[in-house]
Formats: C-alpha cells, sequence, structure tokens
C-alpha cells in the first residue's frame, strides 16, 4: 500500500476512539486500524440505511460501523440488534 493511499472514509475522532475499543485494537496505530475497518466493510455483507446514515457490519457480530451518507464519515462503531435494526428502517 503506498504511502498517498486515500480511504474512502474519514473518520470522526469519536469514531476512530470507539473503532479502536470496539474491535480490541487499543494501542495500534490509526493508520493500521482504519485499513482494517476497510478491510471489514470491503467484506461485509449486511447493510441497511437510514435517512442520514449507512450501517455496515463489521463482520459475523452485531458491530456495525456508522457512516454519515452525506460527508462519508465513520461516526462510530455500534452493536445493534436486529430489533433495534427494525426501529430504525421505520419497520416494526
Amino acid at each position: 500500500m503506498s504511502y498517498y493511499y486515500k480511504h474512502n472514509y474519514s473518520f470522526s475522532y469519536h469514531g476512530m476512539q470507539r473503532v479502536k475499543e470496539r474491535l480490541n485494537m487499543k494501542g495500534v496505530e490509526d493508520f493500521k486500524v482504519k485499513d482494517e475497518v476497510m478491510r471489514l466493510i470491503k467484506l461485509s455483507n449486511s447493510q441497511f440505511e437510514t435517512r442520514y446514515d449507512l450501517y455496515i457490519s463489521a463482520g459475523n457480530s452485531q458491530l456495525y460501523f456508522v457512516i454519515n451518507k452525506e460527508s462519508n464519515l465513520i461516526v462510530t462503531c455500534t452493536k445493534v440488534s436486529v430489533e433495534k435494526q427494525l426501529e430504525l428502517m421505520g419497520g416494526w
């Protein structure tokens, strides 16, 4: 990977801290964390949208990266249950 490689998404400070916490990557350099997040997003087979945000699964767990659709900013990484997904999507 080139030094000038640019990710598709940017990270808020809170988003980066939350990703490190949720993926057990505290103490890991930011660029390595970003690479891991991009790898997980690329491999993801589950996502859903709300009006303003895109939720992309972080693997087989209930962890989702929450991405602001307008700015492509990773806002946070959080657990989202199936019930919460339905609520966010305006279902049940």
